[in-house]
Formats: C-alpha cells, sequence, structure tokens
C-alpha cells in the first residue's frame, strides 16, 4: 500500500493481504544488496532468529521467501505507535518510572533472545516500538535483529574481522573494537545507553565523528546521571552506571537480573 520506512538493509512496506484484508509489514532487501550471498544469509538470518525466540515484546514474523523476480522478503506484523526514537524527539526526556517501565521490557525481550542464543547487537532508540496493547500505551516490541549474532551456532553468518556492527552511540565498547568476544552483556551496555538518554535526555557518548564517538565508549567513563537530571533516584543511577561498566565483568551479568533491579530499583540498591 505504501512505504513505512528504510533501513540499512531494506525498506518496509504497509501491505494487506488481499483476500482477508490483514494489514501486515513486508521488508524487502535492497536490490543492489541482494547481490550478496553474505547479506542475503544475514536478513533470513534474522526471521530465523525472531521466529525461534517467540516473545510478546519482540515483533512477530509470519513469512519468508525469494519472489519470481528475485525480490528477498519477510512478512511481519504492522505495529502502529511510534518509536523510541520519535517519542525522545518530542519529549527529550521521558520521566523516571515510564522509563524503567520501557526497559524492563527491553530486557524481557531481550532475555528471551539471549536464552535462545540470540545477541541484538544494534539496540537503538529507532528499533523499540511503543504500541497501545492491552490498556498500556507504552507496550514495547522489539525491532531489527538484522545484525544479531546467532552465538553457538556453527550455521551462523560470520562477521569478518575488523567489520563494525551497530550504531557508534549505542556500542559497547567491546564492540567498538570489533572483539571476537562478544557476548549478551554488549546488550546490557545498549540498554544502558537507553536508559541514559531516556532519564537525562542526552547520549553518555557522542561526537562529530565516528571515530570520535568509538574512542569516547573505549576510553571514557559516562557522565554521572544525577548531574545532568537531579530528579534521577540514586538507585535508578547505580543501575545505569552498572550497566555502562567499560569491562563486560563489571555489567549485570544477565538481562534477567537487569530486569529485577530495573522492576525495583529502589530493592536493587
Amino acid at each position: 500500500l505504501n512505504k513505512i520506512g528504510t533501513g540499512g538493509m531494506g525498506a518496509v512496506y504497509l501491505a494487506e493481504h488481499p483476500l482477508i484484508g490483514k494489514k501486515v509489514a513486508l521488508k524487502v532487501i535492497h536490490k543492489d544488496l541482494a547481490m550478496s550471498r553474505d547479506v542475503v544469509d544475514r536478513f533470513f538470518q534474522e526471521a530465523r532468529a525472531v521466529t525461534r525466540i517467540g516473545h510478546e515484546h519482540i515483533v512477530e514474523i509470519h513469512d519468508f521467501g525469494v519472489t519470481p523476480e528475485g525480490d528477498h522478503f519477510y512478512i511481519m506484523e504492522y505495529l502502529e505507535g511510534k518509536t523510541l526514537a520519535q517519542v525522545l524527539g518530542t519529549e527529550r526526556v521521558i520521566e523516571a518510572m515510564r522509563a524503567l517501565h520501557i526497559a524492563a521490557q527491553i530486557a524481557s525481550a531481550l532475555a528471551a533472545a539471549h536464552a535462545n542464543g540470540v545477541i541484538h547487537r544494534d539496540l537503538k532508540p529507532d528499533n523499540v516500538m511503543l504500541t497501545h496493547r492491552l490498556g498500556d500505551p507504552d507496550f514495547v516490541k522489539l525491532l531489527d535483529f538484522g545484525l544479531a549474532k546467532i552465538f553457538a551456532s556453527a550455521s551462523a553468518v560470520k562477521t569478518a574481522a575488523g567489520v563494525l556492527l551497530g550504531t557508534p552511540q549505542y556500542m559497547s565498547p567491546e564492540a567498538c573494537e570489533s572483539r571476537s568476544t562478544i557476548d549478551a552483556r554488549t546488550d546490557v551496555y545498549a540498554l544502558g545507553i537507553l536508559l541514559f538518554q531516556m532519564c537525562t535526555g542526552r547520549l553518555p557518548f557522542d561526537g562529530e565523528s565516528m571515530g570520535e564517538v568509538l574512542v569516547k565508549q573505549v576510553t571514557q567513563l559516562p557522565p554521572a546521571p544525577r548531574a545532568i537530571n537531579p530528579n534521577i533516584a540514586p538507585s535508578v543511577e547505580q543501575i545505569i552506571l552498572r550497566c555502562l561498566a567499560k569491562t563486560p565483568d563489571h555489567r549485570f551479568p544477565t538481562m534477567n537480573q537487569l530486569r529485577e533491579a530495573l522492576l525495583d530499583p529502589e530493592a536493587y540498591l
């Protein structure tokens, strides 16, 4: 029916089932990328990864395949709402209880992904959809597992050494350095950045160039969230700073433990 958006890997369209009239989102890989076997594998890896997880806070994928004309596509649920990027664009700072509620749902989705051996690796406000469901105006749906790394899988698409995957402002130090040992705690770091941004209205690490941001992620400590927004509770600040530890061993070890802290920051403190 019409184009919804365009990403690095493909375009997304609003489509309709011709017989039952059901609205769906149709993702089609960019023609020039479809020539690359690696990109096509990664595209379908996303569809398989998401289907395998099957979680209420992760976008559902109904079908995928190739058209007779050679277009690679998959069909997913159509979501009405706003991305977290759109919300931050208008509101800038999100009230703490609401930010914790959004972050806890993201943590729940990522815990399920990690339990299925899938690391998201590209968590950012554009990939978090807020939709109205079950009486909740901020029901989270996590999108775009296009960079997802399926660890412990021999058939996983291998990332070439030195290839940078992700958005620098939301990447962990180990991802910025393209280390081979990246595990689920890279998503813990990225969720910490999201929480920092929601609570303070700014990014902990930003710069004029990609290189400047990467260097800051690896070498600089984040500013204290309460110095930017004194309304942030000390407990929430501690959770954010633990997520943003440079060394993965100093972060929350699992997404489930982070989720528990987000649901009750005072008990965590």
